[in-house]
């Protein structure tokens, strides 16, 4: 009878260890908000993303077993989020261009915050929050805005590198289209 506790134990110990996880290298690729009217007629804009975050860590898992990894970007960051915003952009007939502080329209984007945290349980509970900030310029006018999303899920089993990219990047997603609303795009198009 304790040899059957320990044969288990030890198996059980050996299943935990296997689902440990290492570092997860993720690769975002966040889909463009949904997007109004087409208010921009085609007009130039400037675009920058600015990733003003001191930690460049996607956020941590935690495994079944107490260790917990880090979870990094493949890539940049603020480009990923850039490439969302210009195709936004191209979404209200703006055609977004190269940064020129001189260029209006422009609009400069900065990542303020992001992090995803994976809590090992049954179920794992992913949470992933955002914050972005926006200036724009049309005319002599300027304008600023902010937007933070929070999303939550539960999986069953330990997220994997795409499940954790899909999760970042859905807040991506919900986080610029708080953020580039028709209202600010009639701003950037000088309706505003």
């Amino acid at each position: 009878m304790r040899l059957t506790r320990i044969l288990l134990l030890l198996a059980l110990a050996m299943i935990l260890s296997a689902c440990a996880q290492g570092t997860q290298n993720l690769r975002l690729n966040p889909e463009p908000p949904t997007t109004g009217p087409a208010l921009g007629g085609g007009e130039s804009i400037g675009l920058q993303v600015v990733d003003a975050r001191n930690d460049r860590d996607l956020g941590m898992l935690e495994n079944l077993d107490g260790s917990v990894v880090r979870l990094m970007a493949a890539q940049d960051v603020a480009y990923a989020v850039q490439l969302a915003a210009a195709q936004a952009l191209s979404g209200y007939d703006f055609a977004p261009a190269l940064w020129d502080a001189a260029s209006v329209p422009r609009l400069e984007i900065r990542l303020e915050a992001l992090e995803h945290q994976v809590t090992a349980g049954v179920p794992y509970q992913l949470e992933t929050e955002i914050a972005l900030a926006a200036t724009g310029w049309a005319g002599d006018k300027r304008l600023t805005s902010r937007a933070r999303a929070t999303l939550s899920d539960q999986r069953a089993l330990p997220p994997t590198e795409r499940a954790n990219a899909q999760a970042i990047e859905a807040a991506i997603t919900r986080a610029l289209g708080q953020l580039l609303d028709e209202e600010f795009a009639r701003f950037l198009a000088g309706q505003r």
